[in-house]
């Protein structure tokens, strides 16, 4: 007779606490099993610490160059500290009163936004990216995980969102100002080098493939032309760069890939054999920087596309018409002769540039990457 049966014969009195013991021991079997987590839980190390790069987009907002800007910082800083990864966190809390001048571009398309965000795919070992849509949202996170982060910017954990700042004022902390040139400046005086900033793979495959059907066997030149409305004083002189294309048509070696948006291309610039456009065979901007990356060197208007070059080590000649005040604060670079962490072939020519100084500038830098015997790795 087994146990069970024996149980069902015994006298009343002695059932019912025998059928509590019985359902009693289940439940403390259930109890003991869930502790078996325990020790896992117990025995698992720390999580290694990470960079923590925050983008306010009501805050920061910005353009391609300001984010670029600010992923080389990241960069730096993962390095600098010798952690594995970044994990990026964007915040877009509309109701932020703060209003930064690039505030209502971002706000007035959506696809900019998305823009912005893709931008992080230049930026090598991206962990988690958590995106925001309330400052206290954010917050919570921000407090609950702040001890397993160096953050950027540089925010004291009992920081509060919205930032009731001046973000026309720099600190060389970083902070109100996301991506002012310290940390850059600082890593490149104790090293002597940057660590670069990359398009993935496949997307540098895709431009060498694009190179081979549309440009070989001539050598790329990347060539930006701008007109935008939000700041006219920074546009491309179309007469000078004209000319400059015009006269470099005899010349079968190159041949210039422009890039720019849409509303940017200027139709009569295709009748020229060494011309063409990116955005007539893709759209999206990090086809631009990939096909930029690849680039044999690049000639820059003032422009955000110009900070890529910089950090990908790529060679560039910049022409700006003028200093601007306050990115030569961000830079500490009031004379304009060059950034700190530049090579002697990445080059900045401020003033006014006519078609003749172009191609003076362009046949300096084509004639000394050949001296000193230079091929772009990428390509």
């Amino acid at each position: 007779m087994s146990l069970f049966e024996r149980a069902k014969r015994t006298p009343p009195w002695l059932r019912k606490p025998l059928r509590a013991a019985w359902y009693g021991s289940k439940r403390l079997k259930v109890a003991l099993s869930s502790l078996g987590d325990v020790p896992r839980a117990l025995t698992r190390p720390r999580p290694p610490m990470r960079i923590l790069g925050i983008y306010h987009l009501q805050e920061h907002a910005g353009y391609l160059g300001d984010m670029i800007d600010y992923l080389e910082i990241l960069n730096v800083l993962r390095v600098q500290h010798g952690l594995d990864k970044i994990d990026i966190c964007y915040i877009d809390d509309s109701s932020n009163p703060n209003q930064p001048i690039s505030r209502p571009r971002l706000e007035a398309s959506p696809e900019y936004k998305e823009m912005m965000l893709s931008l992080r795919a230049v930026l090598p070992r991206v962990g988690a990216v958590h995106l925001f849509d309330a400052d206290a949202e954010f917050e919570r996170f921000f407090r609950m995980n702040y001890r397993r982060y160096v953050c950027w910017p540089r925010y004291g954990r009992l920081h509060t969102w919205p930032t009731y700042t001046d973000y026309g004022l720099l600190s060389d902390d970083g902070h109100p100002f996301a991506n002012v040139y310290t940390p850059i400046d600082e890593y490149f005086a104790a090293h002597g080098s940057l660590p670069k900033l990359s398009c993935p793979p496949a997307l540098l495959e895709w431009a060498r493939a694009f190179v081979r059907a549309h440009v070989s066997p001539a050598l790329p030149i990347a060539l930006q032309i701008r007109f935008n409305p939000d700041s006219p004083l920074r546009d491309t002189v179309l007469e000078a760069w004209k000319e400059f294309l015009q006269r470099m048509e005899s010349r079968s070696e190159v041949k210039f890939i422009i890039l720019c948006r849409r509303e940017e291309i200027v139709p009569e610039l295709r009748q020229l054999r060494n011309v063409l456009y990116s955005k007539d065979h893709v759209s999206a901007a990090l086809n631009d920087l990939a096909l930029l990356q690849v680039c044999h060197f690049s000639m820059m208007p003032d422009s955000g596309f110009v900070t890529f070059p910089w950090f990908c080590g790529l060679p560039t000649v910049y022409f700006g018409k003028q200093l601007h005040e306050f990115p030569e604060r961000r830079y500490k670079n009031e004379r304009g002769q060059g950034l700190k962490f530049l090579t002697r072939f990445q080059r900045r020519r401020i003033g006014a540039h006519d078609a003749e100084a172009l191609l003076r500038e362009f046949n300096s830098l084509y004639d000394d990457l050949a001296a000193a015997g230079w091929r772009n790795p990428n390509l």
